[in-house]
């Protein structure tokens, strides 16, 4: 229903009594239903079952997507996380490292993309980082082996070079952090490991 300038009125209906049979009056609520003209209910008649909607292509939102309220999840898909704290590659306060003999009990995991690099999916309960003086934690990036960067290595070679290492305990150094920042537009050139953290 429209007032007199053609704005939505509310349809309210009135509070009803009622009688129980044991003679208790009741009273159902009072309830506001919004009528919007003509497209009542069209989002539903359009939306996929069970109430999910499809994602719509970022280059292919149209105006009746909009309307749908079917890009919204596209946006919110696309924004980037801003949860994450700054944590500075270029700062060697944000790196640690340990020495540990073998078996030393880390399931190593290459990571996804094109940056390459590994780090600790799983410290296991039998090898000597079970009771490092550094609790290793999952998702510490390995950068070094002794005084040898593996940053941005694949997953065999970063292997590889952890079992060449030939003296009774090996260091490693790794960084607790976004992966974003250790190998994004932030990330200090090999030398800097080598002069700065390595050596």
């Amino acid at each position: 229903m429209y007032d007199q300038n053609g704005i939505v009125a509310l349809s309210v209906a009135p509070s009803v009594a009622a009688y129980s049979c044991c003679g208790a009056p009741v009273r159902s609520s009072t309830r506001a239903a919004v009528r919007m003209g003509l497209f009542d209910g069209m989002k539903n008649v359009f939306g996929t079952a069970g109430g999910e909607k499809p994602l719509v292509a970022a280059d292919r939102v149209t105006p009746f997507d909009r309307w749908m309220g079917l890009d919204k999840a596209l946006i919110e898909q696309e924004e980037p996380d801003q949860s994450a704290a700054y944590i500075d590659p270029n700062d060697a306060t944000n790196y640690f490292s340990v020495e540990l003999p073998k078996p030393m009990g880390i399931a190593f995991v290459e990571n996804e993309g094109e940056c390459g690099g590994v780090y600790i999916d799983e410290v296991l309960s039998e090898g000597s980082a079970a009771s490092a003086a550094s609790p290793l934690q999952r998702g510490d990036q390995l950068v070094g082996v002794d005084v040898t960067p593996v940053i941005g290595n694949d997953f065999d070679t970063a292997l590889d070079v952890i079992k060449a290492a030939s003296g009774d305990m090996t260091k490693l150094t790794f960084f607790r952090g976004p992966t974003a920042f250790l190998y994004g537009p932030t990330a200090p050139k090999e030398e800097w490991y080598k002069e700065s953290l390595l050596a």
